[in-house]
């Protein structure tokens, strides 16, 4: 285990929390970005209609992925490929790191830290043709949604974490561990961990809303309600609202929740289905009600912009995730810096910065230290009913997830 003892929180979170701050904001537009582009993409489940061929066997075997050369033990460095905008920063300079700088002091390993995923899709096609060929990506670490872990996994790209350098893996939350896409988080470790939800503007929104059922069916909604383009997001709160579990579902209750999609969009209770824009429309007023990722609504600010933190009929959860790709040069080090971001003291920081749920064991006691009113806000840290009633998306083969993913496509027009 690192040592922590150098690492002050305290002196770096002195900014003043506002709505959707930019780090939220940006990062989660640019993950749902592939959306805006055509894509479609399932929010638990791996990814299949992305056009570029995989070196899977016709088995589905989950298999461990193809360790390289590592060089840890004599070079003092890793690449590590994050989202833009995904990881605290000093107040006073943008280009500081705090969480990061302190690893780097603690171990003397050098970290190259890149900005380069803007794109599920898009990322997973810049380091495919590598991973085919069997050579190293450039990269020891990178940061991909759960939805994607399955296909990773699939054909074999991402390598068995060696817990024996991760002495922190035990301080993951039971619900984390009990990935669908990964169960005992043996091959990722969270990054950021939230719930996608409902948000309204009151303005606009005479009525409470308390459910996933009133974005369908709500007659003085017609109209109103932007629901997001992603399979998973769309369907998981469908499947809520007719009561069935997104976790684990039949092919009949898949088909009833598509034609309970279907028919609130024919009867024009829909106003969109949005990707990337969906939180600045909501803002300008432009959408009533809206679908929202809990760390871009956590803190929106505005009396009349309400979140809800749990609908009555539940949240569906998510989590993005760092992963080491196949034959990277410096393995240990990834997981020194796994191993590091799962302190509790650590995770809560960075956690304070993105505005996403503590998966760590301890890091809500280390955020009432350092920020004592985010405790306050249920979805940075959620009820126990909260959590009780949050789904992750059902785990899906490729080809089934394929068939899925067209035809809600083929429903929504996207």
């Amino acid at each position: 285990m690192t040592d922590s003892s150098s690492f002050d929180p305290a002196r770096f979170i002195n900014r003043t929390r506002l709505a959707s701050t930019a780090a939220a904001l940006s990062r989660r537009q640019l993950l749902r970005g592939a959306v805006a582009g055509g894509l479609a993409v399932s929010g638990a489940a791996a990814l299949s209609g992305c056009g570029v061929p995989g070196a899977a066997s016709a088995s589905d075997k989950v298999k461990v992925g193809r360790a390289g050369r590592d060089y840890s033990d004599t070079e003092k460095k890793l690449v590590w490929a994050n989202w833009p905008a995904y990881i605290d920063v000093d107040d006073k300079d943008p280009n500081k790191r705090p969480t990061l700088d302190a690893f780097e002091k603690q171990t003397g390993i050098s970290v190259k830290y890149l900005e380069v995923v803007n794109d599920n899709n898009d990322w997973y096609t810049k380091i495919d043709p590598s991973l085919v060929k069997g050579v190293d990506t450039g990269y020891d670490l990178m940061v991909v949604s759960d939805y994607m872990l399955p296909k990773y996994r699939k054909y074999n790209y991402i390598q068995k974490l060696d817990l024996a350098n991760i002495p922190n893996h035990k301080n993951m939350l039971p619900d984390v561990l009990r990935s669908s896409e990964d169960p005992g988080r043996l091959f990722s470790v969270p990054w950021a961990y939230g719930y996608t939800t409902i948000a309204y503007n009151s303005n606009l929104v005479k009525k409470p809303i308390t459910s996933w059922a009133d974005l369908f069916t709500r007659s003085d909604l017609k109209g109103k309600v932007a629901m997001f383009s992603e399979m998973e997001d769309t369907i998981g709160a469908a499947l809520l609202a007719i009561g069935h579990n997104p976790s684990k579902f039949t092919e009949a209750q898949f088909n009833e929740a598509l034609d309970y999609v279907r028919k609130a969009k024919n009867t024009g209770q829909f106003r969109s289905f949005t990707g990337n824009d969906y939180l600045s429309d909501f803002q300008q007023g432009n959408t009533a009600v809206t679908m929202a990722y809990s760390g871009d609504v956590a803190q929106l600010g505005k009396k009349n912009l309400v979140t809800v933190d749990l609908p009555r009929e539940g949240l569906v959860a998510w989590s993005d995730n760092l992963v080491i790709p196949n034959y990277a040069r410096h393995k240990k080090n990834a997981e020194l810096l796994i191993n590091y971001y799962l302190q509790p003291t650590v995770a809560a920081t960075l956690d304070d910065w993105i505005e996403y749920v503590p998966s760590v064991s301890g890091a809500v006691d280390e955020l009432k230290k350092i920020d004592p009113d985010a405790v306050e806000i249920p979805l940075i840290v959620p009820t126990d009913a909260m959590r009780k009633k949050s789904y992750g998306f059902m785990s899906l083969e490729l080809s089934r997830l394929d068939d899925y993913v067209s035809r809600f496509q083929q429903v929504t027009g996207q």
